[in-house]
Order: structure tokens, then sequence, then C-alpha cells
């Protein structure tokens, strides 16, 4: 999967997880707070984005992960194994 196809599931799918947000309001700027998420929501975004794209968040490498565009990053650095 490319960057931009990678880009647009990863919003897609954050859109799915955020209420009050539309999807064609989210870029890969947006910060998960200006999103409405709080931290604990953040988490459970992780644990969800976990199993949805077959991923796993490196409990360090997560403190850094604030960001649409920070996720993407990661997926793209750690694909899933196949």
């Amino acid at each position: 999967m490319n960057t931009t196809e990678l880009e647009a599931k990863v919003i897609e799918f954050i859109a799915s997880k955020v209420e009050n947000v539309d999807v064609f309001q989210i870029t890969t700027a947006s910060h998960f707070e200006a999103l409405g998420l709080d931290s604990l929501d953040t988490v459970q975004l992780l644990f969800d984005a976990e199993e949805i794209f077959g991923v796993s968040f490196d409990g360090e490498e997560v403190k850094s992960l604030r960001s649409v565009g920070d996720i993407v990053a990661y997926i793209s650095k750690h694909p899933p194994a196949v």
C-alpha cells in the first residue's frame, strides 16, 4: 500500500472512531487534541489501530504519537508482518 492509500485508510479509520468530526475535517496534520481526543481516547484509538492495521505500537514510541500523520509515519516504518 502506498503512502496516499495509507493516509486515506488512517483518516477514514480515525473518522469512524471520533464523534462529531467529519472525515473531510481530518488531515495528516490533525492533532488528536484538536479532534477532541484526550489521552485515554488516544490510547483506545491506538489499540484499535493495532488491530485494524496489523501493527504493534512500541511503548516508548507511542508517547511521540500526537497526530494523524504520526500514525501514518509509524505504520509506514513498521509495516505489518505478512
